[in-house]
């Protein structure tokens, strides 16, 4: 499913002679990958750079409320990176705890285990830091992610 837009793109191509418009595509993804591929964004680079195609190592606690999500290309080649902020109802450890699981079930191996930070990656392909604390009787979570695509 993550790579659904990325399939879309070339097949609609195809059916209409050219890149469709992004109105008349009904999934978010694909119509953000259809709007940075007329500017000459490459599909699998918009696709990754999308938040809502987040990447399956970055975790995002059950019933979060997201503040921010920024993602893009961050100037390496084939590289993108992002951000994500958001506030759950549930304490700092347990959400920094069960995002360590979470992180290390994807494959990563950790870097840095602090009682607010969690860091962890595998040479320059992907990467994760996320920091936990306290806020309005729950948890603020950021996280800081890259990889190639």
């Amino acid at each position: 499913m993550r790579h659904l837009p990325l399939l879309l793109v070339p097949l609609l191509a195809g059916c209409g002679g050219g890149t469709p418009k992004a109105d008349s595509v009904s999934d978010p993804v694909a119509q953000n990958v259809i709007e940075a591929t007329a500017k000459g964004v490459p599909a699998k680079v918009a696709a990754a750079t999308d938040c809502g195609n987040r990447p399956d190592f970055v975790p995002v606690y059950a019933g979060a409320q997201v503040t921010t999500c920024v993602s893009g290309g961050d100037g390496r080649a084939q590289h993108v990176s992002g951000n994500i902020v958001y506030w759950v109802q549930a304490e700092p450890a347990h959400v920094l705890g069960w995002s360590r699981e979470q992180v290390n079930a994807s494959g990563l191996g950790q870097r840095l285990s602090t009682p607010t930070l969690y860091s962890a990656g595998e040479t320059a392909k992907r990467s994760v830091e996320i920091r936990v604390e306290p806020l309005n009787g729950g948890t603020r979570v950021t996280i800081n992610w890259g990889r190639d695509v």
